[in-house]
């Protein structure tokens, strides 16, 4: 039988890792600049490890949205820049330049702080011990070689488990997520070298913004549908299955009231475009912002009863309800409709934000409709500047 099928490929790599720089000291004596390097290399190995993340934590104060954050202060000596920074508090691309900006200064202010530690402590260091190595027998100074590489393995395994912990935490993918931690290599070094780490009061001061951005670039760059590479939505983010707690199909089953009223609405119209901006303007003005349920959706979707049904009766909602409750309508007349999720801009901040289109058959096109920005009294309907406020779209359902 295969090994790579009785055995963890992840627990195989971290158990090489670990015997390789062992097995070459045992074979290979060091010597002194032998000793140099790897005192070197550990060091190198804990600034990598924290630049990533200090650069981390500086990131999520760049982009804090608290009240007593980072925006606060430049709203008070610094306006301008303060406007600037909120208008990518939710670009993907936003996060990762300056995450790379922040890894690049700290790295090179690491490796400054490294030079004098080296010549004043490092060089000496393995002066000494060398020296001495070299008045032992050869066994000991194999011996001394092989466990003087531990500290190189260790690292060389935190700096592997530290980069898969990162990788099933902000990348979407289950199946090898699942893989990974079923590793027992895995598992036992992340219980006594990650857990101490990652649980460490500066880690835990790293604001959740930071692993968001991680989580958002890495759903940028997941297939939305594995089975048609041409499709315009293919590397964006993978359609949502639940909003507000609760499937699509659910939240735009509609009701003989909201399909009369649709009816109603339209009467004798029978030009797809005319149809839907009579419903567009209907759901604009009629239903009202709830601000307060939005508030309770950020904190725990699974309270509120969100869909076309509630929409209607209650006449409040937030974006998802006007959208389901637009999709509802149109069908109603026989339009086809989309609902589309993606990124909103409200005119202080980028938020995730839920909007329609709807085809219009004469002219064989698809037409953007957002019925919440509507509410507020400027036209979202076929809105040529409409890609200015919404990106990342998806188009979770068509019917």
């Amino acid at each position: 039988m295969n090994v790579s099928e009785t055995m963890n490929i992840i627990s195989i790599i971290i158990i090489c890792l670990f015997l390789m720089p062992v097995i070459i000291g045992l074979l290979n004596p060091v010597s002194k600049d032998g000793l140099r390097h790897s005192l070197l290399f550990i060091i190198r190995g804990l600034n990598f490890v924290l630049g990533i993340l200090l650069a981390g934590w500086f990131v999520g104060v760049v982009f804090s949205e608290t009240e007593s954050g980072f925006l606060r202060f430049l709203n008070r000596h610094a306006p301008s820049a303060a406007n600037f920074i909120s208008q990518y508090q939710h670009d993907i691309v936003a996060y990762v330049i300056t995450m790379f900006v922040f890894m690049s200064v700290l790295f090179f202010l690491l490796d400054l702080l490294v030079i004098p530690v080296y010549k004043h402590l490092i060089a000496p260091l393995a002066d000494r011990l060398s020296l001495a190595l070299d008045l032992g027998n050869s066994k000991i100074k194999r011996l001394f070689s092989g466990l003087w590489q531990l500290p190189k393995s260790a690292c060389m395994v935190l700096i592997f488990t530290l980069l898969l912990n990162f990788y099933t935490n902000f990348i979407n993918n289950p199946p090898a997520g699942e893989y990974i931690n079923d590793s027992k290599a895995y598992q036992a070094v992340h219980k006594n070298m990650l857990n101490p780490i990652l649980n460490a009061d500066l880690v835990k001061s790293l604001p959740v913004l930071a692993g968001e951005a991680f989580r958002k670039a890495a759903e940028d760059f997941t297939p939305a549908n594995v089975d048609n590479s041409g499709d315009p939505n293919y590397w964006k983010l993978p359609a949502i299955k639940y909003f507000n707690g609760m499937t699509i199909d659910e939240a735009v089953k509609s009701n003989s009231e909201i399909d009369d009223m649709a009816k109603k609405i339209v009467g004798e119209e029978r030009e797809d475009v005319k149809k839907a901006r009579l419903l567009y303007e209907w759901v604009s003005k009629k239903i009202k912002y709830d601000k307060a349920k939005a508030a309770i959706v950020l904190q725990n979707p699974s309270r509120v009863n969100s869909g076309s049904i509630v929409t209607f009766e209650e006449r409040t909602g937030v974006c998802f309800d006007y959208s389901c409750l637009y999709v509802s309508m149109c069908r109603s007349v026989g339009l086809k409709v989309r609902l589309v999720s993606g990124l909103g801009y409200s005119g202080e901040a980028w938020g995730e934000h839920v909007w329609n289109q709807v085809y219009d058959s004469k002219e064989d096109r698809w037409i953007n409709v957002d019925a919440t920005f509507g509410n507020s009294g400027y036209d979202y309907f076929d809105n040529p500047d409409f890609s200015s406020n919404h990106k990342y779209d998806v188009v979770q359902a068509e019917w």
